[in-house]
């Protein structure tokens, strides 16, 4: 009997982000960031189980709308990709988590990759170029879809089971269902977007991915074991 094979996950881009849960909502913050060079774009997964799949693609300075820096992200993405020694052909499946651009921005250089998406994402959006999901389903061994609607109405996250040091491992690609470790560690809730969805549901859909979860890939920054904080 063969054994079975598990899934890979690893982190090919870390994500930033410009307002952490203990800084002040400002322009001036956000003008700081941005002359730091922080960019916003979130952080980019890649799993390698029978299929390849990346999860975002990690768009920086989502506001800026010319070619240059549509161009030098899909550099910064491509070099991340090859430092793993992977070429954007080579990817067989692109999933977005939210369509937000520091998400999805990038993912029109995998050109012969699907793009795939909650199911009620595809309906909304109406584009025939992206493949709708239901939830649970299994995207390839190992690899499900888990609805975590909040942050947006549609937004949804991945459970992938792998292994780390030889020990069976779930981990939760949560997208901005738990947008960085300081906002979950603090209690805190993402609300800036224009879109945002609802905050007891936001709640409700990061305990479920916590629950879910040994290890959390967060929307931006590095990940973290996974644990429900002692009242």
């Amino acid at each position: 009997m063969s054994k079975k094979r598990f899934p890979t996950v690893k982190i090919i881009k870390i994500g930033t982000i410009q307002l952490e849960a203990s800084d002040m909502a400002s322009n001036l913050t956000l003008q700081i960031k941005t002359d730091l060079r922080i960019g916003g774009g979130s952080t980019v997964t890649l799993i390698e189980a029978e299929k390849k799949i990346l999860v975002d693609t990690g768009f920086d300075y989502e506001f800026l709308d010319g070619k240059k820096n549509k161009k030098e992200n899909a550099r910064i993405l491509t070099k991340a990709l090859d430092d793993n020694g992977v070429k954007p052909d080579d990817i067989d499946m692109v999933f977005i988590t939210h369509w937000h651009k520091d998400h999805f921005g990038n993912s029109d250089i995998f050109n012969k990759a699907r793009i795939m998406v909650a199911r009620p994402l595809a309906e909304r959006l109406n584009k025939t170029d992206l493949i709708g999901l239901k939830d649970n389903d299994e995207i390839a061994s190992g690899v499900k879809i888990q609805f975590t609607p909040g942050h947006t109405i549609d937004h949804a996250s991945l459970i992938v089971e792998t292994k780390f040091a030889g020990i069976k491992t779930r981990v939760g690609i949560a997208g901005d269902c738990i947008i960085s470790h300081s906002y979950f560690h603090s209690g805190k809730i993402w609300k800036y977007n224009s879109d945002f969805y609802d905050e007891k549901a936001a709640g409700e859909s990061s305990l479920r991915l916590i629950n879910a979860s040994d290890i959390v890939i967060p929307g931006h920054g590095v990940p973290f074991l996974s644990f429900v904080p002692a009242k």
